[in-house]
């Protein structure tokens, strides 16, 4: 009889504590939606640490413009340009340094292109809402700095195995 009325304190309490954790995430979501797009700061792209290594790398010096460009609000680079930027990323996976040509930058330069095709649609055949923008423009800089994240990581792979 007490292993039961253990069991049952222990199931009451397990069943409100897991209340009151649904009820803090249904209030974080309501706070997600009130994010004030207008205050939103760009300049928060990760920077990469070894750049020496891509100094001869010119189509990321131009991927980096065109990232400037869109974070500065100036769309004009990406409107009805779908068959320039498809060459321009087709080109900048062919002309990875030697160094970091790996799968997981050619991964990431595509999720780069993918977010780039998707808001040159939007914004050359629709007219979207600045929010919306915003939400792009946040998403591509999201990408690129998990690229220069990730160029970093494999540079810094690659002296620690030429130093031992």
């Amino acid at each position: 009889m007490k292993k039961l009325t253990k069991f049952l304190i222990l199931f009451l309490f397990l069943t409100l504590a897991c209340n009151q954790s649904k009820e803090n995430d249904s209030g974080d979501i309501f706070l997600k939606k009130n994010i004030n797009y207008n205050k939103l700061n760009f300049d928060k792209i990760y920077k990469i640490k070894y750049n020496q290594f891509l100094e001869e790398w010119i189509n990321y010096n131009e991927l980096e413009t065109y990232i400037d460009e869109i974070n500065s609000n100036n769309f004009s680079s990406l409107t009805d340009n779908r068959k320039y930027l498809i060459r321009f990323f087709s080109g900048i996976k062919n002309t990875i340094p030697e160094i970091i040509d790996k799968r997981e930058i050619k991964s990431r330069l595509t999720v780069i292109e993918t977010d780039f095709l998707k808001f040159e649609s939007l914004i050359s055949k629709y007219k979207i809402e600045k929010d919306e923008k915003v939400s792009f423009v946040k998403k591509i800089n999201n990408s690129f700095s998990n690229l220069n994240f990730q160029i970093d990581k494999i540079i810094e792979k690659q002296q620690i195995i030429n130093f031992q």
